[in-house]
């Protein structure tokens, strides 16, 4: 089973206030989210995660704090990809040297028979008849469908999605529950 999440913002006080998330400290939301990720994430056999994985306000020594994180959140079990965001700001190879398998841009992938552009800024230019996974918006939306170019986007977020991430099969729910037609 895949999962999809993004925007934990880990140790970014800041993101606290902007996204009204219910934590006092960082180290409180920085593990709240490291409990519900492990917690759901049991059965993954891959994991995205679309973008902002760190906020701005990192450690004084952000890749070894950054690596912890990443250790925690069980990295060296199965493979995790990083579609990066506009707060991922370490070189993409440090990325992978904390054990990522892929750090991308972009990237199109299967989901029950659909294909899906993943992305951290649904702002990118997504084409007429496609489905998207994003990140970036916090709380602007949880869906979001287009009937004039047959879009669809699932925003998969911590805010809108209980701080934890989303499996392929919630996603594929979510999508022919929708308005959304191939």
């Amino acid at each position: 089973m895949r999962y999809f999440t993004s925007d934990q913002h880990f140790f970014d006080t800041d993101i606290m206030a902007y996204s009204d998330r219910p934590y006092r400290t960082a180290q409180e939301m920085n593990e709240d989210m490291i409990k519900r990720f492990v917690r759901k994430t049991v059965d993954a056999s891959e994991i995205y995660i679309m973008g902002d994985i760190f906020g701005s306000h990192q450690p004084n020594s952000p890749y070894s704090s950054c690596k912890s994180v990443m250790d925690r959140l069980g990295i060296g079990s199965r493979p995790f990809h990083l579609i990066l965001g506009n707060h991922d700001n370490l070189p993409p190879e440090e990325y992978r040297e904390m054990g990522f398998r892929s750090v991308k841009k972009l990237e199109f992938i299967e989901i029950g028979g659909l294909r899906f552009m993943l992305t951290h800024d649904p702002c990118m230019i997504q084409p007429r008849n496609t489905l998207a996974i994003c990140g970036h918006i916090h709380t602007l939306f949880s869906e979001n469908w287009q009937p004039e170019r047959n879009t669809y986007t699932v925003n998969v977020g911590v805010e809108m999605r209980n701080y934890e991430p989303v499996s392929e099969r919630e996603i594929l729910e979510t999508v022919m529950r929708s308005e959304y037609r191939r």
